[in-house]
């Protein structure tokens, strides 16, 4: 399995489902170039942390499959976090699901 692969089936794996599939298209064109990881112990997030990674850090909101902005973010719909972690040049993915 390459690495893109087992960042989606973490993602997955952690909701026990698949991910949106135009969340899922993002993933794959994008993990190896902006070199995107993910923590199996830590890669669920909440609106709470959203907010509070948004203002504090370098990061990307993806929803459908595209980069928004915070003010465009829906509660209803699955989203994935971006945080940049500048000391090794890479963006920790985390997952929103709203509730279901």
């Amino acid at each position: 399995m390459n690495h893109t692969s087992w960042v989606i089936q973490v993602l997955g794996d952690s909701h026990k489902r698949s991910l949106e599939y135009q969340n899922r298209f993002w993933l794959r064109q994008n993990v190896e170039g902006l070199h995107i990881n993910v923590s199996v112990s830590d890669c669920i997030t909440n609106t709470f942390d959203i907010e509070k990674k948004c203002v504090e850090k370098e990061t990307m909101l993806i929803q459908e499959g595209k980069i928004i902005h915070l003010n465009d973010f829906d509660l209803e719909k699955e989203a994935l976090l971006l945080v940049k972690n500048e000391s090794e040049n890479t963006y920790n993915v985390f997952l929103y699901s709203p509730k279901e």
